[in-house]
C-alpha cells in the first residue's frame, strides 16, 4: 500500500490554517454572545435578505411619523395652554367689568378700565406666546410673534377714533378696527400666516391641521371686547357714562365669547384626540416590526453558548494534538 507523507512544514501550514478557522469561529460566537446579534445576517438568511430590507424601511418611516406625531401632539398641547389661559383671562376680566352699572361711582368704573387694559395687554402677550422660539398660533408662519403689541393695537385703534368722545362712534370705530378683513386687524395687528391651516402628517393616512391662529374669529371676537375697556382707560375727554357704557360693552361681550372660544378649544382636542389614536397605532405597529426583526437579528443566547463551548473544546483539542505532534521525535523510537 503506498504511503502519503506529509513534510514538516506542511503539517505546520495545515495547523496554523485550522487553528485560525477555529479562532474565527470561536470570535464570532463570542462576539455574538456579547451583542446578543447575529454575527452575519446573510448567512442566517441564505442569501435573501429581502424581509429584513423590508423590516428596516417600515421601522425607519414608522420612526418619523412616531416623532412628527410627538412634536405635533406637544404643539397642540401648548395651543391649549395658551387658549386655556386666554379664557381665563377673559373669564375674570367679564366677571368683573359686568359689576359695572349706571350706580357704579367714577373710581370703580376707572378701577375696572386700567384692569381692563392690563388684561387686554396679557392676552395680547400670550397670544404671542412662542415655545423653542416658534410661535404657536402664526400658522406656517413661526418665526415671529402672530400679533402686534398691545400697545401698538390701542395706538391704532386711538388714531381710528380720532377725536370722537361719544359711545356710538366709538363702537362704530372699534368694530369696523376688527371686523374689516381689509385693515385695521386683519392688517396692522394680526401679523402672520393668513393661508390655509398647517397640516402635520403623523401617519401614511393621517394628517392632523392645527387650525389654531390668533386671527381666528373666537379669538378676534375676545380681543375686540377687551380693547372696549383698554380704551376705557386711555381714550382722552371720556366722561363717566361713556366710560362705563364702554366696559359694559367690554363685560357682555367677554361672557359672549366663551362660547366661540370652547368651541375652538374643541377642535384642537379633537385633533389631539386623532394624534393620540395614531400614536398607539405607530407604536404597536413598531412593536410588531421590532419582534420581526428581533427574530432575525437576534442570536439565541442559548444555543450559541453551546456552540461556543463545543468551539472552546475542539481549540483546546487542536492545541493538544499540536503540542504532541511537535514532541515527536526519531530519538524517541530508536
Amino acid at each position: 500500500m503506498p504511503v502519503v507523507s506529509v513534510g514538516d512544514m506542511s503539517q505546520q501550514f495545515i495547523s496554523m490554517r485550522n487553528g485560525g478557522t477555529i479562532k474565527t469561529e470561536l470570535a464570532r460566537l463570542s462576539e455574538s454572545l456579547s451583542n446578543g446579534l447575529v454575527s452575519d445576517v446573510t448567512e442566517t438568511l441564505d442569501g435573501d435578505t429581502t424581509r429584513l430590507s423590508g423590516i428596516n424601511y417600515s421601522l425607519e418611516q414608522l420612526g418619523g411619523y412616531a416623532q412628527a406625531a410627538e412634536e405635533t401632539s406637544q404643539t397642540l398641547a401648548n395651543i391649549q395652554n395658551v387658549l386655556g389661559r386666554l379664557d381665563t383671562l377673559r373669564s375674570d376680566s367679564s366677571a368683573q367689568l359686568l359689576l359695572i352699572n349706571g350706580e357704579s361711582t367714577i373710581n370703580q368704573i376707572d378701577n375696572a378700565a386700567r384692569d381692563g387694559a392690563r388684561a387686554f395687554s396679557v392676552m395680547v402677550t400670550t397670544l404671542n406666546t412662542q415655545v423653542a422660539d416658534r410661535a404657536l398660533l402664526g400658522g406656517a408662519d413661526v418665526t415671529g410673534a402672530p400679533l402686534a403689541t398691545a400697545d401698538v393695537m390701542l395706538t391704532d385703534l386711538q388714531a381710528t377714533i380720532g377725536g370722537a368722545t361719544d359711545f356710538a362712534t366709538i363702537d362704530a370705530a372699534i368694530t369696523t378696527w376688527f371686523d374689516d378683513p381689509a385693515g385695521g386687524f386683519a392688517t396692522n395687528a394680526y401679523l402672520a400666516d393668513t393661508g390655509a391651516p398647517v397640516e402635520k402628517r403623523i401617519s401614511d393616512t393621517r394628517a392632523i391641521p392645527i387650525e389654531a391662529r390668533a386671527d381666528d374669529p373666537a379669538i378676534r371676537e375676545t380681543l375686540k371686547s377687551a380693547a372696549y375697556a383698554a380704551l376705557a382707560d386711555s381714550l382722552p375727554g371720556l366722561d363717566r357714562d361713556t366710560k362705563a357704557a364702554m366696559l359694559e360693552q367690554a363685560g357682555r361681550g367677554l361672557y359672549s365669547a366663551a362660547s366661540d372660544l370652547v368651541s375652538l378649544q374643541s377642535r384642537i382636542g379633537t385633533a389631539e384626540a386623532e394624534v393620540e389614536q395614531s400614536q398607539t397605532e405607530t407604536n404597536a405597529q413598531l412593536s410588531a416590526l421590532q419582534i420581526a426583526r428581533n427574530d432575525i437579528v437576534l442570536a439565541d443566547p442559548f444555543e450559541t453558548a453551546s456552540q461556543l463551548q463545543s468551539v472552546q473544546i475542539q481549540l483546546e483539542t487542536h492545541y493538544s494534538v499540536t503540542t504532541r505532534l511537535s514532541q515527536l521525535s526519531l530519538l524517541r523510537f530508536i
